[in-house]
């Protein structure tokens, strides 16, 4: 499958450096944003920019591939509804936001019924991913998934692109990666936080970001939120700036994949507690909840902690 001009709705921190890897790679694109400062940022690198999202559709050249980079949820169907009129058989949608993944299955059902595809695509890697190249977790048909090979390796990271099964399947893949690094950032802030005051208990000067410093090389625990954290605490060292609450828009789907997967018999505690302590921290805020939201910052630009 060849495409000379590809639509992309959606060019904020993530989208905007996604359009131009596909730039870069070769390919046209017609871009669409709400905010039209955004717009005219890529049409200086070579993206031709679209008022509306009528206009994105109408002038993407068939076969149409138009890829959705915005929040999970409603956004994604109201897009689907202003495209509606636009799309015709052999047409192509790809979704690369958090969407829950039956959302997603129920989307692709019912676009299939008009013989167009819609693929889900499970990002990962944040602003650093979208600059540089992400990975990918994609569900969808498959022959069409390997039809846009070119594009997804123009995105991702030295080929670090996976096809998972049937539309669903990509965003399940990541429903749970995202799952993963709840819990993952629970419990590294809470070991941090009960560094932090059992030294001041015991007259011992540590520091989180010395800890984290030292674990970032060849420990066991060494990752990438590591890494993250050391930055985040350069960033902001004692945290006074960055509120304790911690929120973001995947926290409802949690709750979705934690009933998804008890109704398997699967004991999802570490994830369950992760979930139940952001809740708690939105009323009874945590230093815990800080540390959290500086990663968050650093590694996906987030700042909803000033809701």
């Amino acid at each position: 499958m060849t495409v000379n001009k590809i639509g992309f709705v959606g060019l904020g921190k993530m989208g905007y450096h996604l359009v131009k890897r596909i730039l870069e790679s070769g390919q046209s694109v017609f871009v669409h944003d709400s905010k039209h400062e955004r717009i005219n940022k890529l049409t200086e690198v070579g993206a031709e920019g679209c008022e509306s999202i009528t206009e994105l559709a109408k002038k993407s050249t068939s076969p149409k591939v138009i890829i959705l980079c915005v929040p999970a949820g409603k956004a994604v169907d109201d897009i689907l509804g202003q495209l509606d009129s636009y799309l015709s058989e052999g047409d192509v949608i790809i979704d690369l936001g958090n969407s829950y993944y039956k959302d997603s299955q129920r989307r692709a059902k019912e676009l299939s019924e008009k013989k167009i595809d819609f693929i889900d695509v499970g990002m990962s890697g944040g602003i650093y991913g979208a600059k540089y190249g992400a990975c990918l977790m994609i569900g969808g048909k498959k022959s069409r998934v390997f039809e846009l090979d070119y594009l997804f390796k123009a995105i991702s990271k030295d080929n670090s692109y996976e096809y998972f099964g049937k539309s669903g399947a990509g965003h399940l893949v990541k429903g749970y990666h995202n799952m993963i690094e709840y819990g993952y950032l629970q419990s590294l802030a809470e070991g941090l936080e009960s560094l932090l005051e059992i030294s001041k208990e015991e007259g011992i000067s540590i520091s989180p970001e010395k800890a984290c410093s030292i674990w970032s090389k060849g420990s066991v625990i060494e990752s990438r939120i590591i890494t993250d954290a050391i930055k985040a605490f350069q960033k902001a060292t004692a945290l006074s700036e960055i509120e304790g609450s911690v929120y973001g828009q995947t926290l409802e789907d949690m709750k979705k994949l934690i009933m998804a997967a008890a109704n398997c018999g699967v004991k999802v505690y570490s994830c369950k507690a992760a979930v139940k302590a952001r809740m708690d921290s939105q009323t009874n805020p945590t230093y815990s909840g800080k540390i959290i939201n500086a990663i968050r910052n650093i590694f996906g630009g987030h700042e909803d902690w000033k809701k």
